[in-house]
């Protein structure tokens, strides 16, 4: 007869194997979920995350409480308010551009727009679709068209963050006021063209130096009259529809 020692290592044997084989089993059908396809009718979710195969972020789609603060240079931004709908990153991982989208009707106000942007390397955004509707009783102002904006080259907008933190510090609000407006100035987005409806219900093209000053302007005023005008080096404007 098999002495007590005996049959608790056999029990103990048996229950290793048993062990091995449900472990064996469990990370099976692991692998197999993480690898199986479905297809379904209707998703209900709050954010999705699209990766690449290392994990890297592709796109992320989320609602305006859930959405992503960004990541420039490889450096994720501080948390932020920010609107509901897409964001794409590029195959380093940082935020290139995305689509945004909101509507409100608060206070007797509405404001409603929708925004696809485009961004510079390293940077932020530099071709602009966009809508943007304001509404306070018989009040409004549209703005919606394509723009277009120069950046810098060479300059990470992390950067230029750190250097805009740094610049709020300064107790004098005066002389803070003046050096935020330099650095803007100076590593800031200047728009060099402007194609649609603006605030003041122009319609038309206007094009910018790279300065962001524009210098020639196309279109047709709230009145329905067309214009053609150029500015020059002194900011006057001429009509060159009257020469």
């Amino acid at each position: 007869m098999k002495s007590k020692l005996e049959r608790r290592v056999n029990l103990l044997i048996a229950y290793a194997l048993l062990s091995s084989l449900a472990i064996v089993i469990l990370i099976s059908n692991l692998f197999m979920e993480q690898n199986k396809k479905g297809s379904y009718d209707e998703l209900e979710v709050k954010r999705i995350n699209l990766i690449a195969e290392d994990g890297t972020l592709r796109m992320v789609l989320s609602n305006e409480n859930r959405q992503h603060p960004g990541v420039v240079n490889g450096k994720q931004l501080p948390d932020r308010e920010r609107d509901a709908g897409i964001l794409f990153f590029n195959t380093e991982g940082d935020e290139c551009g995305g689509l945004i989208y909101h509507g409100n009707n608060q206070d007797g106000q509405t404001h409603s727009g929708m925004s696809f942007t485009m961004d510079q390397y390293h940077n932020d955004q530099v071709i602009q679709i966009l809508n943007s509707e304001y509404y306070k009783g018989e009040e409004s102002e549209i703005h919606r068209g394509i723009s277009i904006s120069d950046i810098p080259i060479g300059l990470n907008l992390d950067e230029t963050m750190d250097k805009y933190e740094e610049l709020e510090k300064i107790a004098d609000e005066k002389q803070r006021n003046k050096l935020i407006q330099e650095l803007f100035q100076a590593e800031g987005s200047k728009r060099r063209l402007f194609m649609g409806k603006t605030s003041n219900e122009k319609t038309g093209l206007f094009l910018a130096d790279a300065e962001g000053n524009y210098k020639l302007k196309l279109y047709v005023d709230s009145e329905g009259n067309p214009k053609f005008e150029s500015i020059n080096e002194d900011g006057e404007t001429v009509d060159l529809l009257a020469k």
